[in-house]
């Protein structure tokens, strides 16, 4: 079976994360110490630096929420801050916010626009969704939204926000996003029956 680094070093970090949180014995807690160790030595042929955070628990893949709100034919878009890049408003979950809290909670704060959360259109692994990898394993939700209050204004993380039609798209951050939400997510606004797509 042909598997990349990343994949490797994301499930000795899972292992020993595991070991750490549930072994008792200091001579495996040292083992899974050093598993850890070489987790992240893995990845850093490409980034020196590189170091896996120690994260209490069994690690389970990071969610994030993203929000596309439709409006006359248009998409809303946010420059991230610092990039020249465009995506749709969104973010890390954060804890105690269900998921679609979190998508409205994200275009608040990041272009001033209420919405109504309207309905999942998307749960994806991000590994499958043609994006350059990164070493967190993710999970993409995506949600149809729509206005009904606020106005267009810029946060500390964003260079700013508009709405753009599918014909006229800016450079879009290939990290966060890709065309083919903003297809998917017109698709959906035409007809709020389509089911949801997951992987």
């Amino acid at each position: 079976m042909n598997r990349d680094l990343l994949s490797v070093s994301r499930e000795l970090k899972s292992m020993a994360e595991a070991g750490l949180r549930y072994s008792t014995g200091p001579y495996d807690l040292e083992r899974y110490k050093r598993l850890h160790e070489i987790a992240s030595e893995l990845l850093q042929a490409e980034d020196r630096a590189f170091q896996w955070p120690v994260e209490f628990g069994y690690a389970t893949p990071k969610v994030d929420i993203r929000a596309a709100v439709i409006q006359e034919g248009k998409i809303l878009l946010v420059e991230e801050a610092g990039t020249g890049t465009w995506s749709l408003p969104g973010g890390w979950a954060d804890l105690n916010a269900s998921p679609a809290e979190n998508a409205a909670r994200e275009v608040l704060e990041e272009a001033g626009i209420e919405v109504e959360v309207l309905k999942l259109i998307a749960c994806w692994d991000k590994d499958k969704q043609g994006h350059p990898r990164q070493p967190e394993h993710v999970y993409k939700l995506v949600f149809l939204c729509r206005p009904v209050g606020g106005t267009l204004r810029l946060s500390h993380e964003t260079d700013g926000a508009d709405y753009f039609s599918p014909e006229e798209l800016p450079k879009m951050c290939p990290y966060r996003n890709a065309p083919h939400y903003v297809d998917l997510a017109f698709r959906h606004f035409a007809d709020t029956g389509l089911p949801t797509l997951f992987d």
